[in-house]
């Protein structure tokens, strides 16, 4: 870990913990008026960059349009079916058993609901490399831009008897865990986040060593897309904007690059350390954004869809929502990056054409 990155984390886990609202000490609850302020506080030492975008380059007719078969489900839908379904799911179903996930360094656990359904679902807890309502932020964000490549996810809130009466018997050696990770309300309530469970998936071994090299070449300018690829490339592609945007820097640290059992669709899984507030991305992804050259019309245009109205109405909850999804700062970060993406695009477009530039649908 770079000494950069080791002290953007420090100011994220400061920033989260100031969220949460919790004080260890004395476990008292820190008012949203209060959380507020001291995330104004945090978002003045935050560099911002409000530049216009410049004017993207008039758009000819493209001779030759690729011939890509674009793996996309129908707006509103989710491998198939539909968000609102999954959705009101996730949020309401009764929970009958709780299962630990493993493999992980932060706490979660897979939900079985009383219709047969499942969801993930992550706490509120200590281990803040996992910030729940992230996971809901990005799922908004990824909708916002026309994507279906984020699991449906929804603020819920489980109480500690839900999680313990319904554990699986494989599971129950984990309640030392359980108790000491996951911040339960004086009522004992956790307030997490549910998304719906993929059933199968695979490594897509696009963050191996390999995987990079070849991804490197589909994304560059004269670099050859093998045919059976050209979907991937394109889905690739939009998952650079995309973690740009949300500014996650943990996509390439391994494992979390899924893919469906066929090796058709990708997954933009595992978002929970992400919105931070750098204006221009971090250290992570920046340089991944810069070496990307080729990239989705569609997406592009989607991109001014980002407003700060738009999101605070994307990621609006009510009154009665257990969090805020992201703070006034985080939401004019997200803004911020979707200028910087415009600026990448539309420089490399001047240099090679737009035609070359906005190759995919």
């Amino acid at each position: 870990m770079s000494y950069n990155h080791f002290v953007r984390l420090g100011r994220y886990v400061l920033a989260e913990l100031l969220i949460v609202g919790v004080t260890v000490a004395g476990g008292t609850l820190v008012s949203r008026r209060a959380l507020r302020a001291a995330s104004t506080a945090l978002a003045s030492a935050a560099r911002q960059s409000w530049r216009d975008a410049r004017t993207f380059p008039p758009r000819g007719e493209i001779s030759n349009p690729p011939p890509l078969a674009i793996v996309d489900d129908p707006a509103g839908t989710f491998m198939g079916m539909s968000d609102d379904l999954l959705l009101a799911r996730v949020r309401a179903q009764t929970v009958v058993r709780v299962k630990v996930n493993k493999g992980g360094s932060t706490l979660s656990f897979r939900l079985d609901f009383a219709d047969g359904s499942r969801a993930a679902f992550k706490p509120a807890q200590t281990n803040l490399q996992t910030i729940p309502r992230k996971e809901v932020a990005a799922y908004r964000l990824n909708r916002l831009l026309g994507l279906n490549a984020v699991p449906p996810a929804a603020p819920r809130t489980i109480t500690r008897d839900e999680l313990v009466s319904h554990l699986h018997p494989d599971s129950l050696a984990a309640l030392p865990r359980i108790r000491a990770e996951t911040i339960f309300d004086p009522a004992g309530r956790t307030n997490g986040v549910a998304m719906y469970w993929i059933p199968e998936i695979k490594e897509s071994g696009l963050d191996s060593k390999q995987g990079l090299a070849d991804s490197g070449l589909w994304l560059s300018q004269g670099g050859p897309i093998p045919a059976h690829k050209e979907a991937m490339a394109a889905q690739v592609s939009d998952l650079v904007v995309f973690d740009f945007v949300a500014s996650n820097p943990d996509r390439y640290t391994g494992g979390n690059m899924k893919m469906s059992p066929d090796g058709q669709r990708l997954y933009f899984m595992d978002n929970t350390m992400s919105f931070f507030l750098d204006t221009e991305g971090n250290d992570q992804t920046r340089p991944v954004l810069r070496r990307t050259q080729r990239f989705s019309r569609r997406l592009y245009d989607a991109l001014g869809r980002i407003s700060v109205p738009a999101l605070e109405q994307a990621l609006s909850e009510g009154r009665h929502s257990p969090f805020e999804i992201l703070t006034p700062s985080e939401i004019r970060a997200v803004v911020a990056r979707r200028d910087a993406v415009r600026r990448h695009v539309e420089t490399l477009a001047l240099a090679y054409g737009e035609n070359n530039v906005l190759v995919f649908p």
